[in-house]
């Protein structure tokens, strides 16, 4: 049997593809939980898509939040991405 190649707590947060809203609230259950330094990673991974969302626009929207007139961007919005989901899973 092969050995599993090692993850870390951080490969797992981004393997999950959690918006930067998703991870402060993640962050704030943790703090809740007296998990600090899983909260300060949450925020800290938060902080660098933030940053990297600053720096390159969203590739759906050119970085403008909407599609076309009207229609807002699901990628930019963490509501509509969620609400999307949460469609997904019903059907």
């Amino acid at each position: 049997m092969r050995p599993r190649p090692f993850r870390s707590v951080l490969d797992t947060i981004r393997g999950h593809g959690l918006t930067p809203a998703e991870l402060r609230e993640r962050a704030r259950l943790a703090y809740a939980h007296g998990q600090t330094f899983l909260a300060q990673l949450y925020l800290d991974e938060a902080e660098a898509q933030e940053v990297v969302l600053r720096l390159r626009p969203c590739g759906l929207c050119g970085g403008t939040g909407r599609v076309a007139d009207g229609i807002p961007c699901w990628r930019c919005d963490p509501g509509l991405s969620r609400a999307w989901v949460e469609v997904r899973r019903d059907a």
